[in-house]
């Protein structure tokens, strides 16, 4: 018996689909905050939680510092949606997998100067699950592509440090 060839590309197309779906670890889940910025002074006791929800085509995170609730939604493919930021500026974002890793980004508007040109602040958030999946590392980084530092960062990188709930 010869099997249609649209029936052979079409299980092949699934099977590739599968592989790449067991490659995308689920961050789905809720964390609280072990270590990271919290750690500074002017943060000291403050409880920072996430609530991570996470489909095929896009991840929302729902983030709870002292209290103070922000939700965003990320896509998956590519494309932006919309942002906003924990001081309820609005902005856009996008979300992607780089193998095991999600990357997530965000570009703000801000306004430093009261009569100045309004500056992009981009934020690239790198998460990671370890091995076991009960912890959860975010690396941040912080940019403003409009002013040329020269290797300087007007906010240095961080990592907070979640563990699963």
């Amino acid at each position: 018996m010869r099997l249609p060839i649209r029936l052979v590309f079409a299980a092949v197309l699934l099977m590739g689909s599968v592989i790449v779906a067991a490659e995308r670890p689920s961050f789905s889940s809720s964390y609280t905050l072990k270590s990271g910025k919290v750690d500074s002074k002017s943060s000291k006791g403050t409880v920072w939680m996430l609530s991570v929800t996470q489909t095929d085509v896009a991840i929302e995170v729902t983030r709870v510092m002292d209290g103070q609730k922000n939700v965003n939604r990320y896509s998956l493919d590519g494309t932006e949606g919309t942002y906003t930021s924990p001081g309820g500026v609005p902005g856009k974002c996008k979300g992607q997998f780089k193998g095991k890793n999600l990357i997530l980004e965000s570009v703000v508007p801000t306004h430093p100067l009261p009569n100045g040109p309004a500056l992009d602040v981009h934020t690239r958030e790198r998460w990671e699950l370890s091995s076991d999946l009960k912890r959860l590392t975010i690396r941040n980084d912080v940019d403003v592509p409009q002013i040329p530092l020269n290797g300087y960062q007007v906010i240095e990188p961080w990592t907070e440090i979640y563990i699963r709930n």
